[in-house]
């Protein structure tokens, strides 16, 4: 009897964590998670809440009452914007298509915090490949700065390849570099990501850029307090290595493409 209960939770944990990466065009299936589940989806749909402002701890794969919580905000706040769906903090289908939107609501921000963002134009000033990250990572180099523009103002500044496996951490040039940076960010750090192209062996990339510098630099500089995480097509997150849908439409509004 022991033997088969063991076996019993072996199946089940080996079913948890089987679940398949699911893409934009796999979120209609009928699926639900709810407290309790765990596993590979569990895990995105915790970053995904984490990106929008609604999980403020490390994902886990496992749903528990933090993440039941996170849901529940989020389908609350799609409410408040005329999307009616139940606010049972269960990931059903439809709660699931909205998540997953790349229009997904984040969480509203009180109107006493100011937040920082870099200005927005009408039109790109300038349009990139569309090329993936496999294809892009040998063509950099470790040490090497790369010339950066800005797709919405134009704006230049020169960020160095310091290296990275799922996606790009660069880092400023120089000093002479700070002011374009900082004015493509708003003037302040923060974790928007704006479309950018860099130019590698003499062709502009589309790609994605985080006005957020974090861990700690290589660079002697010394010009941004650590690195800036700069996505292409196909990059992935450091958490679970799974993919960005925020990075991957930015890098596509930096291609101009739908």
């Amino acid at each position: 009897m022991l033997v088969k209960r063991m076996l019993c939770v072996l199946m089940t944990l080996i079913a948890a964590f089987a679940v398949p990466f699911f893409s934009l065009a796999s979120q209609g299936s009928a699926a639900v998670y709810s407290d309790g589940d765990s596993g590979e989806a569990v895990l995105r749909i915790q970053i995904r809440l984490r990106e929008l402002g609604y999980l403020s701890y490390r994902p886990t794969g496992a749903y528990r009452a933090m993440t039941v919580e996170a849901v529940k905000n989020f389908q609350t706040r799609c409410g408040n914007l005329g999307r009616q769906i139940a606010i049972d903090g269960r990931m059903g289908p439809e709660t699931m298509a909205l998540l997953f939107d790349p229009n997904a609501p984040r969480v509203r921000i009180p109107d006493s915090v100011r937040m920082p963002r870099g200005p927005i134009a009408d039109r790109l000033a300038v349009k990139g490949a569309l090329l993936s990250w496999s294809e892009v990572k040998p063509a950099l180099t470790a040490g090497t700065a790369y010339t950066v523009t800005d797709c919405n103002t134009g704006e230049r500044f020169r960020l160095v390849f310091t290296g990275g496996k799922n996606h790009a951490e660069m880092e400023l040039f120089s000093e002479e570099d700070k002011p374009a940076f900082d004015t493509v960010c708003g003037g302040e750090y923060n974790f928007l990501k704006r479309p950018v192209v860099v130019n590698i062996a003499g062709a502009d990339i589309a790609a994605s850029m985080q006005c957020a510098p974090h861990g700690s630099g290589e660079a002697s500089n010394g010009a941004l307090p650590g690195h800036v995480c700069v996505f292409f097509s196909g990059s992935l997150s450091h958490v679970g290595s799974v993919a960005d849908i925020e990075h991957e439409a930015v890098v596509k509004q930096a291609a101009k493409q739908p």
